[in-house]
């Protein structure tokens, strides 16, 4: 007797033939059957869970965007946060950094999957400049970019962005302790969220700065920022 799949798989199925066929062939190339053959389903299952490619593509985009987001998270919160009067800043501040480096190396680990979602996604419609929510989306890229230059307006991801939340969170955290001082945890977030557009290459210009460079600058920024020396 067959039984049918939990719907949160076929959906992680249908997510994960969408990403291996972008990858390799690219939005454009990857047609609506390619997904549905590669998944092992029909086209009417396949609407049960997004409405055409474009969903799916916003769908992955949204996926990018938590997954960077946890990553940060977890590389902030495996830092100690002292509870010292001396080392109390100290703590914090390696946090921020830890938040910094992740958010970088999972650019760099994700960097073909980042370019096909964000850069190369004409295959979008024009009318499908809506978050999955159904609102409006931002200039903000879920990555934690601003919208890529040449990519169109219509290229927009869900708000409020997971990356800019983990940060907001991790500066409201610490001026709660008295390590920093953020009036606006919120704003001065989306402002660092911003600063990451930096990390990628076609941005920040060739040879440009290098990583290493690059990574401290930012961890200074963030520091900043937070009120930090």
């Amino acid at each position: 007797m067959t039984r049918t799949k939990p719907a949160e798989q076929r959906r992680a199925e249908l997510l994960a033939a969408g990403q291996a066929l972008f990858l390799a062939k690219g939005i454009a190339g990857t047609s609506l059957d390619d997904v549905t053959q590669r998944a092992g389903v029909s086209k009417g299952l396949f609407y049960l869970y997004f409405s055409s490619k474009e969903d799916l593509v916003l769908a992955l985009r949204e996926q990018f965007s938590r997954a960077l987001a946890e990553r940060m998270r977890a590389a902030a919160e495996a830092v100690p946060a002292s509870t010292g009067p001396v080392s109390t800043a100290s703590g914090w501040a390696d946090r921020l950094d830890a938040c910094v480096r992740a958010g970088f190396e999972c650019y760099r680990e994700l960097h073909d999957l980042h370019e096909v979602l964000f850069h190369h996604a004409r295959a979008l419609s024009p009318g499908s400049g809506k978050s999955r929510s159904g609102k409006s989306g931002s200039a903000v890229s879920g990555s934690g970019k601003p919208a890529e230059p040449g990519s169109g307006a219509d290229q927009l991801d869900p708000a409020p962005a997971p990356v800019a939340r983990v940060i907001s969170e991790l500066l409201a955290a610490g001026t709660a302790a008295g390590a920093f001082d953020v009036p606006d945890p919120e704003s001065t977030a989306v402002l660092c969220y911003a600063s990451m557009h930096a990390f990628d290459h076609d941005f920040r210009g060739r040879p440009g700065p290098d990583d290493a460079r690059l990574i401290r600058a930012a961890q200074l920024l963030f520091r900043r920022a937070a009120g930090l020396a």
